[in-house]
């Protein structure tokens, strides 16, 4: 196929010219891509444009097949920003994350998390929370700052447990008085000795109220002492 031709007035249009440079040059219409291939049989060439009504599309036949006509559109070029790779300037572009970077490049603010009210500085709190699920479900109820909870980081008491401790002003050093203690401290206090070497003036028989301490070298007899006295025999 010819490209173009400068006719000349009254030049005699031969076939060939016709439908060199006439016919295969037109856009030819038809329904659809079976109606153009019966019509045309073998009388292709490259370079011919045809349009067909059902797909609304425009085709031209490179020499060996009939090939759509891309729609450039208003997009020149597409660029792979930041965590993306990819991208081009023409035909089809495909844009990918790009995984290495992904964890530095991407900033999601606290706002951006559907359903979230927590500020960032509170979520910030548990950076570096070290406690598990279960260490922290063991919070429930409790009403202690949020600062402190790395402190209670392995701790395995209960909410109610912990809030035993709601309202003690005992020291560190008060509370440790009871370490090594294995039964009542009350019943242990009630038993003592009250007083020694007779500064209590009377006492009922059986009473716990020691008296005078008696040191002697023999074992006591009847009616040595009086009741509340406490009697060492020793061997001079």
């Amino acid at each position: 196929m010819a490209g173009w031709k400068d006719w000349q007035p009254k030049e005699v249009v031969q076939e060939t010219d016709f439908q060199s440079f006439i016919q295969d040059q037109v856009v030819q219409v038809y329904d659809d891509a079976t109606d153009r291939d019966n019509t045309l049989g073998t009388a292709v060439a490259e370079g011919m444009f045809a349009y067909l009504k059902d797909t609304d599309q425009t085709v031209y036949y490179d020499g060996a097949s009939w090939q759509g006509i891309s729609n450039p559109g208003d997009i020149t070029a597409v660029v792979a920003g930041t965590a993306l790779t990819g991208g081009g300037t023409s035909g089809d572009v495909t844009l990918d994350v790009d995984t290495a970077a992904v964890g530095s490049a991407i900033s999601i603010t606290a706002s951006q998390i559907s359903d979230v009210t927590a500020t960032a500085t509170e979520l910030n709190i548990l950076d570096g929370v070290t406690a598990t699920s279960a260490e922290l479900n063991i919070l429930d109820g409790v009403t202690a700052t949020a600062s402190e909870i790395n402190i209670l980081d392995g701790v395995t008491a209960d909410a109610t447990e912990l809030n035993l401790l709601d309202g003690v002003t005992a020291t560190t050093t008060e509370l440790n008085y009871v370490d090594g203690v294995t039964s009542g401290i009350q019943s242990q206090l009630d038993g003592k000795v009250d007083e020694t070497n007779g500064a209590v003036t009377t006492a009922a028989t059986g009473s716990a109220v020691v008296r005078n301490i008696h040191l002697s070298t023999s074992t006591p007899s009847s009616g040595d002492g009086i009741d509340g006295d406490v009697w060492l025999v020793y061997t001079p």
